[in-house]
């Protein structure tokens, strides 16, 4: 379980994040809907201790950032390492060895091209393989389904649902989280 604790964010003068508690607890998924701008990244970047806050956040497993899976809106991933390198990358943040990266390759990327040749969708994809990977017990995904083509939307449905029964815990936002969210 992770619980937020009046958290609060500004930037500048401008106060994104006013006064949030909650409790994220395990096997369950939440969605977080919003306009552009609301705050939606913010607070999952607060959760992820990417940005500086007021407030409290706590989790049953101890660090966060050591059982957090975060898929950006636009994940970074080095030009000049190839997919399966940044995999083992993440990998190696977790101290994991002997995984076989190439049997758990759930989209069919080229993993063995360089990431500048990736498309935004592809990228997307190479982060939650390996945020998969990790063995998190947390996992935010922003806007997962953008710029992901619709079978890959179907897979990553499965993935949410099968995260789900392993008791993780998933906070995700996307514009489309109605219409998928009878699925879940």
């Amino acid at each position: 379980m992770i619980e937020l604790k009046n958290i609060s964010k500004s930037f500048g003068n401008h106060k994104v994040l006013h006064s949030i508690s909650m409790q994220l607890k395990q096997g369950k998924v939440y969605g977080i809907v919003g306009h552009n701008g609301a705050g939606k990244t913010t607070l999952f970047r607060c959760i992820a201790n990417l940005e500086n806050y007021k407030g409290n956040i706590t989790s049953t497993y101890g660090s966060i950032k050591d059982q957090l899976g975060y898929l950006m809106t636009e994940p970074f991933i080095f030009d000049k390492v190839t997919g399966k390198e940044y995999i083992q990358l993440l990998l190696n943040a977790r101290n994991l060895k002997n995984v076989d990266i190439d049997s758990q390759n759930i989209f069919d990327l080229p993993l063995n091209q360089y990431a500048s040749s990736y498309s935004t969708g592809m990228k997307k994809k190479l982060t939650l393989t390996a945020i998969l990977l990790q063995k998190n017990n947390y996992f935010i995904l922003d806007e997962p389904f953008n710029g992901v083509d619709i079978q890959s939307n179907l897979v990553i449905i499965e993935i949410i649902q099968k995260l789900k029964e392993l008791n993780k815990t998933l906070l995700i936002s996307s514009h489309i989280f109605f219409n998928i969210s009878r699925n879940l």
